[in-house]
C-alpha cells in the first residue's frame, strides 16, 4: 500500500473562518439545511453508508478541532473560490475522504465528497 502524501504546510490554502465552520457544523447537525451534490450521492452509495454518517463525520471532524481550508480555483490563478471549504475527513469506518462544502444562504450547505484522487496530494487534518 502506498503511503499518503500531504500538501506542505507552506502551500496550504487559508483556514476556514470560525463563522464558516459554525455554518457547516450547524447544517450537518440538522438534515433540513444540507444537500448532497452528485459526487457525494454516488460516493455514499459506493461506500454503503447513509447520508447521516457522512454528515456525522464532518461534524466530528469539526468537533475534534481538525482543520478545514478554503479552496483555490482550479485555473492556477491562486484566487480562492468564494464560499467553498474543503477538508480531509475520516469516516467512522476509518476511510479518509475528500470533502468540499459550498456555503449557501439561510444556513444551507451543499456537500461534495469522494475518495481521494490517486497521485494528488492530500490536505492534512
Amino acid at each position: 500500500m502506498q503511503k499518503c502524501q500531504y500538501i506542505l504546510e507552506r502551500d496550504l490554502p487559508p483556514l476556514a473562518t470560525a463563522d464558516e465552520i459554525a455554518h457547516i457544523k450547524g447544517a450537518c447537525d440538522q438534515r433540513a439545511t444540507t444537500e448532497l451534490g452528485h459526487s457525494a450521492k454516488e460516493s455514499i452509495a459506493d461506500w454503503r453508508i447513509p447520508e447521516v454518517h457522512l454528515r456525522g463525520a464532518i461534524s466530528r471532524h469539526i468537533k475534534d478541532g481538525k482543520r478545514m481550508f478554503h479552496k483555490y480555483r482550479d485555473d492556477g490563478s491562486g484566487q480562492l473560490l468564494p464560499n467553498h471549504v474543503q477538508a480531509n475527513v475520516t469516516l467512522s469506518c476509518g476511510l479518509d475522504i475528500y470533502v468540499e462544502v459550498v456555503l449557501m444562504q439561510d444556513a444551507m450547505i451543499i456537500i461534495y465528497a469522494h475518495d481521494h484522487s490517486p497521485g494528488k496530494l492530500r490536505l492534512p487534518q
